[in-house]
């Protein structure tokens, strides 16, 4: 299991130029503690995404990440706790920096006590599940609905084939003409959605950026998934703004894609 990208924990100098890194914390959303303990400077912070820490290194000076004691911290719980263990001798501790509750940490030891995750992330992040779960799993009820669609096709390509073996007429039974009359349905709107999608080599580059620019933009305010944003007919889609759809995968591995999304 990998260490949290989410969370990070460091003893650093005093930071020449706080104003610098809290811009760069609001634009990644995370919360943060700069503190002080026996003329020792500490650095905590922690987001309900990943972080790019790359854009923070540069900001401070490390003098040791805090990502272990005996072994490796491999949960929010446990930086947390390290934390907390640090900050034990109030007396010399000094909140410098922070975008938290003045209570936040007292009331973050009650809850650890509990040892549940869902509490914990519900209160760091007022939610017990992150948008991240969130998209995983509309996805994967998306391809379980998928799935369940092919199963019914197959199912009703053999029930036809039995019915038709089984009445000996070239004549099909009033159930098997709704099945096929259905399966003809099908593929219609499976037809007419096909004809929706344009390919790229149909867009100006111009129109992709903003497209591409659009469907980031959305994604981050929690709006629509960037595929539903891309394939579907959503009210936040970009068939809606545009009356065409476009296939995620092929747009998701151009290089100006990649551009972008860095």
């Amino acid at each position: 299991m990998e260490n949290p990208q989410n969370v990070f924990f460091f003893e650093i100098e005093p930071i020449p130029d706080e104003k610098i890194l809290w811009k760069e914390f609001q634009q990644q959303n995370i919360c943060f503690s700069y503190f002080q303990v026996d003329q020792r400077y500490y650095l905590f912070f922690y987001a309900q995404e990943s972080i790019d820490i790359d854009q923070i290194d540069s900001l401070i000076q490390i003098i040791e990440e805090l990502d272990r004691k005996q072994r490796q911290i491999r949960s929010l719980r446990g930086f947390f706790l390290y934390a907390l263990e640090i900050m034990k001798n109030e007396k010399d501790l000094q909140i410098l920096k922070t975008n938290l509750k003045s209570s936040f940490w007292r009331n973050l030891k009650s809850i650890l006590r509990q040892n549940k995750k869902s509490v914990l992330i519900q209160f760091l992040f007022g939610t017990t599940e992150t948008k991240l779960d969130i998209e995983e799993k509309i996805q994967i009820l998306e391809t379980q609905v998928n799935s369940l669609q092919q199963k019914l096709i197959n199912l009703e390509v053999k029930l036809e084939n039995s019915e038709y073996a089984l009445s000996g007429t070239l004549e099909a039974p009033d159930t098997m003409k709704s099945i096929q009359l259905g399966d003809s349905t099908l593929k219609q709107n499976k037809a007419e959605n096909e004809s929706n999608f344009v390919t790229l080599s149909q867009i100006s580059e111009e129109e992709r950026v903003e497209i591409i620019k659009k469907g980031f933009q959305l994604n981050q305010q929690g709006l629509i998934s960037l595929k539903k944003y891309y394939e579907s007919t959503d009210p936040n889609s970009l068939f809606q703004s545009k009356r065409y759809s476009i296939k995620y995968e092929s747009i998701r591995r151009t290089k100006l894609y990649q551009t972008l999304k860095e």
